[in-house]
Order: C-alpha cells, then sequence, then structure tokens
C-alpha cells in the first residue's frame, strides 16, 4: 500500500523541458524553444485539469523558482569537492539524454530506446559518482524496497557491482538548459538539473524559511513513480547527487511499465501516441481513469 485516504501527502507533477533534444524538437517545429515548452507544458496542465488530477503543484523546470534550486544542488555537491572540469568524448543518445558506453550499444545505436547516438567531445564538468559505487551499494543493502519491482533494483545493483565511472554533468554545444554557477558557457546535464524538481517544489532554494520545515515534513517518505527507462537517472544517478549534497535518498521509487501502439513504446518523441481526449470523450472520464490504474503494468 502506498497511500491511503487521509494520509498527508504533496502530490507533484511536472513537465522537464530543458537538453538538446527539446532544443531540437522546437527547431522542428520552427518555433522559439521558450514558444515550443510553454505549448507542451499547457498540454499538460490541461490534461490534469481535463482528468480530474488532484496534484498539489505542477513544476516546470524553466521555472526561475527550479533553477535557484538546481544550483543550490550543484553549489553543494561542488562544495563536497564532487565536482571538477575536463574533456568528455562519447557517444550520446539525444532522445535519452545519456550517454552510452560504446560496449553497450546494439548496431551502433542506443540500447535502451534504439535510437541513433552522436559521438561528443566538448569541455565538461564532472561528478564524481565513482566515488560513490560503495556507498550505493550499501544504502541498496540497506534499503532492499527502495526500487520496485525487486527485480528492477538487482538490475541497478548489477550495473553498480560492475564499475561506475565518473559522469559528465554539463555542455558547451548548446544553451537550452540552466547555467552552470559562475560559469554560463556551461549548462547542467539535462538530469541534474530535472531530478531536482522534486526538491524545488518543496521550496528547496529558495531562502523561504518554511522550506525546510516543508522538506522535513515530506522528504522522508517521498515516492517517485516513473518510467522502466528512467530507473538509472533515478536509482543511480539521483542518490549518488543527494549524498554528495548531504541530502536523504527518496525512500521509494516504482518504475512502471509502457503503454504500447502497435507493439512499440508511445513516446512523444516518436508521436505515435493516443489521445487521452478520445477515450474520455467515448467512455467518461471515470472510466478511463479506472482503466489506466487497472491496466498498467508495474512490472
Amino acid at each position: 500500500m502506498l497511500f491511503r485516504s487521509g494520509d498527508d501527502v504533496f502530490f507533484l507533477t511536472g513537465t522537464d523541458e530543458h537538453g538538446q533534444k527539446v532544443e531540437r524538437a522546437a527547431q522542428r517545429t520552427g518555433l522559439k524553444t521558450e514558444l515550443f515548452a510553454d505549448e507542451v507544458a499547457g498540454t499538460f496542465q490541461q490534461m490534469c485539469r481535463d482528468l480530474h488530477i488532484s496534484n498539489d503543484d505542477f513544476i516546470r523546470t524553466t521555472e526561475p523558482r527550479h533553477h535557484r534550486a538546481a544550483q543550490e544542488l550543484w553549489l553543494r555537491v561542488a562544495a563536497n569537492g564532487d565536482i571538477y572540469k575536463g574533456d568528455y568524448e562519447g557517444w550520446y543518445c539525444t532522445v535519452d539524454e545519456m550517454f552510452d558506453p560504446e560496449t553497450q550499444l546494439v548496431d551502433g545505436k542506443c540500447p535502451t530506446c534504439g535510437s541513433k547516438v552522436e559521438r561528443l567531445k566538448e569541455e565538461s564538468y564532472y561528478f564524481r559518482l565513482s566515488k560513490y559505487q560503495q556507498p550505493l551499494l550499501d544504502f541498496y543493502a540497506a534499503n532492499p524496497d527502495f526500487l520496485q519491482p525487486a527485480f528492477r533494483l538487482n538490475e541497478i545493483r548489477n550495473f553498480v557491482e560492475g564499475g561506475l565511472q565518473d559522469l559528465s554533468i554539463s555542455r558547451t554545444s548548446f544553451q537550452w538548459g540552466i547555467p552552470v554557477p559562475d560559469e554560463p558557457k556551461h549548462v547542467m546535464y539535462v538530469w541534474f538539473d530535472a531530478l531536482t524538481n522534486y526538491l524545488t517544489a518543496l521550496g528547496f532554494g529558495s531562502g523561504d524559511p518554511g522550506a525546510d520545515a516543508r522538506v522535513a515534513r515530506f522528504w522522508p517518505g517521498v515516492t517517485h513513480l516513473v518510467g522502466k527507462e528512467i530507473i538509472r537517472q533515478h536509482a543511480l544517478y539521483w542518490p549518488a547527487f543527494l549524498m554528495s549534497a548531504g541530502l536523504m535518498p527518496p525512500k521509494r521509487i516504482i518504475a512502471h511499465g509502457w503503454w504500447l501502439m502497435a507493439g512499440a513504446k508511445m513516446s512523444k518523441s516518436v508521436g505515435n501516441v493516443a489521445r487521452y481526449q478520445d477515450y474520455a470523450e467515448v467512455f467518461g472520464v471515470d472510466a478511463l481513469r479506472y482503466f489506466v490504474m487497472r491496466e498498467m503494468s508495474l512490472g
């Protein structure tokens, strides 16, 4: 049981709007990136209203409050000595916003989504991810319910046991992102930025006197419900960033499956999506909500 009626919860959803993938999608539409992000966020906000979703907040990672939170997290990690500058060269998947080891490529494509990867070389800031290999393994051992279903935790544990390399966490080849503090030619790696959203909504980095109280109230019991394709970012990178910043990792991450269209994952990037409006018009909102909750696989 996740939550019960009457539990004190803070329900957050929103849109992750930075990164090269978004910038390129905007270019394909002919819109300025800011306007494109506004349009996409607007469709999701309308969906929440249409489907009677009772979220307490809707976070957009382009908001000033989120810029402050992401930069605050960066500064805390840097103060702990876990960020350094170097050069990076590797294979990058724009769809998943991740660097893929060459040994994991499948016919020159991303092993997660099957998209073509690009060879990138640029100056980059690194996060000392290798330093957190044993702390992560210790954390997984002490929190066996951290990532569910259980076999997903086994996947992540096996990946970490195979050895961690330091992680590139900044880009210079485009500018659609949150600037690195005191180094504006660098923008933060989209996942360093995006993952911070969970703290942003509670007021982290705002200077608001009540923010610490909200973090203390809600963060110890936080649950992230995410797609199975982004568990590495949530169950490996995110806990390591938080450990470095002196913060608790999330209590629980639940990975859900995919909705399929003609046997393929439905994806905004690909465009093979079903319109919820069409189903709600025929069956009603309550029937659609019931179907989605009943039929979505958590395995």
